[in-house]
């Protein structure tokens, strides 16, 4: 059996969802093969920061955002102090988070796109893909234990963390890129409308602090989401046991939120984040690379979600414009793209979790941090990429002026 549509996606998390919404809205043939069957879990915090609120209106799903789970910020816990730190407002972001289970949201939107006339395809497995004259004009996928040929004028890759299909289309990670790890559970808590993302950067491995750190955050159905987060950029991080790490996390929780592994209502899950555009170049002949695919993960905070669904709809724009007006099998424009929005802010990035990998050196600066709301709300702005296109204060010029920072050689 074969398929035949202008583009076909591989995934129908964050990054395939909103590309096949923008696709189809503009009336492009789409078929997505997402190989589990939905709902299902992933790992993820569940936090949507202001990024990831802006482009879920773009789709049309601001009446859905109203009845989730709303919060103001950041609050901070650390070296014994706690700061309220709430988004700022600005031109270009809305001034509020959300959290909405991944099982849930990744249904949401992707029913979205499929409401926008994308053909969506569950448990279906993209095995290989199929090349005419070194362009990708395809691939296979296996459904109900049979193969199937799809045909494509695109492929989009957004498998996210997945990487087989990726590699088969000789793009892998850098291995010489920060690496996330993260697990999480759910557990019951009568903080379920905290209305705050909270954070504790007090992550330490026997007396070892490190980089990385533990959330909860608010569900509202009566759980909150709990978990931890930790980068490669300190020698040890390969020794440590992420299941330990949460059960000291957990057990070190203030009595008030009641979360203990009495209230635990999930396994742990954990996995892996590729961050700071580490797969590169997320183009080729016939194909692009979108989401955690393409590394995209922002290092500062670990957040994914967003430029899931930014880099979705960046792809999608390029190809509805070669289909459209015709081009070359190689979008090169939106890598060169990519780069001129993320570059110097993941240089950043990179050069940050770099830092915080020692852990003496990220014991003082969390410690000099948390002496100073306004250091704090810089650094709330500066690691959720909340930058204004217009630089209208001196925190907004600081960001600007810590990227052209990172520009210079070390």
């Amino acid at each position: 059996m074969s398929t035949e549509v202008d583009v076909a996606i591989v995934g129908g998390g964050p990054s395939g969802a909103a590309a096949a919404h923008l696709l189809a809205t503009r009336g492009h043939s789409v078929l997505v093969c997402e190989k589990k069957a939905f709902p299902r879990e992933k790992t993820c915090g569940d936090g949507l920061t202001p990024r990831a609120v802006k482009v879920l209106e773009e789709m049309g799903l601001g009446d859905e955002l109203a009845t989730w789970e709303r919060v103001e910020g950041l609050r901070v816990h650390a070296a014994g102090k706690t700061l309220e730190l709430p988004f700022p407002k600005l031109g270009d972001w809305p001034d509020y988070g959300l959290v909405k289970p991944r099982k849930d949201l990744d249904r949401i939107v992707l029913d979205n796109a499929e409401a926008a006339g994308a053909k969506v395809l569950y448990k279906t497995q993209v095995v290989d893909p199929i090349f005419d004259r070194g362009v990708c004009t395809g691939f296979v996928a296996k459904r109900d234990g049979e193969n199937e040929t799809v045909s494509a004028k695109w492929v989009i890759c957004g498998e996210g963390a997945a990487t087989k299909f990726s590699r088969s289309l000789g793009r892998v990670r850098d291995v010489d890129y920060p690496m996330g790890l993260a697990v999480r559970q759910y557990f019951r808590s009568p903080m379920e409308h905290s209305g705050w993302f909270e954070a504790y950067l007090d992550i330490r491995s026997a007396d070892e602090s490190l980089p990385g750190y533990g959330w909860v955050f608010p569900v509202g159905d009566g759980t909150v989401n709990a978990g931890v987060g930790l980068l490669s950029t300190f020698g040890g991080w390969r020794d440590v046991n992420l299941n330990n790490l949460q059960r000291g996390f957990i057990g070190s929780l203030p009595p008030e939120w009641d979360v203990n592994y009495d209230t635990v209502c999930s396994r742990p899950r954990g996995g892996r984040l590729f961050m700071g555009q580490s797969v590169w170049p997320p183009h080729g002949p016939g194909f692009l690379l979108t989401g955690d695919a393409a590394g995209m993960i922002n290092p500062c905070n670990g957040e994914g979600i967003a430029y899931g669904y930014e880099t979705g709809r960046m792809a999608a724009r390029h190809i509805d414009e070669a289909l459209r007006n015709g081009s070359s099998p190689s979008l090169s424009g939106y890598s060169e793209e990519l780069m001129e929005t993320y570059g110097p802010y993941y240089r950043l990035g990179r050069r940050f979790v770099k830092l915080i990998g020692y852990p003496v050196l990220m014991e003082k600066l969390v410690s000099m941090g948390m002496n100073s709301k306004t250091i704090m709300s810089f650094a709330l702005t500066l690691l959720a990429n909340l930058e204004d296109s217009a630089p209208h204060n001196a925190e907004q010029k600081g960001f600007k002026f810590m990227k052209k920072l990172a520009e210079l050689k070390p």
